[in-house]
């Protein structure tokens, strides 16, 4: 079997990632943790360059961080209730995880894999209240084309239409519908 290279240290990765949500640069923030600044610039780079946050342990989905710390807890042979433990999770969500996620081959969890599965099966297929209904969508559109703001058309809806819920919608919502790509 082939080495790997060192095991990921996730704690000195975390106060890496707190030091540049801090204002420091990737420079002195290596300096600080006692990495090489290259690290922290791979570590920047598998995140495209994006400032990773610390998870809130409450947050209802698994962040990129708690998958990497997952994974790498699972290599070292950590058990389900201990990485659950240190996650600041629930065991189920822990073990949930694992079997959703890991290879059938070899059982090897793959953390970014994880990521992006999950962010994939979070997406909602579901079409937004003004696609829906074919009434708002017409009404909307000739008001647009009467070069009416969305804050126009919100204030005639609720004011013309406002005992009838299906035919609500807030600002946001119209220009979402304006700006989602089709």
């Amino acid at each position: 079997m082939a080495k790997r290279g060192p095991k990921r240290d996730l704690d000195r990765e975390l106060r890496y990632w707190e030091l540049l949500s801090l204002g420091l640069g990737t420079v002195e923030a290596c300096r600080r943790v006692g990495v090489a600044r290259k690290t922290g610039y791979r570590w920047r780079a598998e995140l495209g360059g994006v400032i990773a946050k610390k998870p809130d342990s409450s947050g209802r989905y698994l962040s990129l961080f708690e998958r990497q710390r997952l994974a790498s807890l699972t290599a070292q042979g950590v058990g389900v209730r201990a990485i659950a433990a240190r996650l600041g999770r629930s065991p189920s969500t822990v073990s949930r995880e694992l079997s959703r996620n890991s290879r059938q081959w070899d059982s090897r969890y793959e953390p970014i894999v994880a990521h992006m599965r999950a962010h994939e099966q979070g997406r909602r297929p579901k079409a937004g209240k003004i696609e829906s209904s074919p009434w708002l969508t017409t009404l909307i559109q000739s008001r647009l084309d009467k070069r009416w703001s969305p804050e126009q058309i919100h204030l005639y809806l609720r004011r013309h239409h406002g005992d009838q819920p299906d035919r609500q919608v807030c600002v946001e919502t119209i220009y979402q519908s304006l700006y989602r790509p089709s």
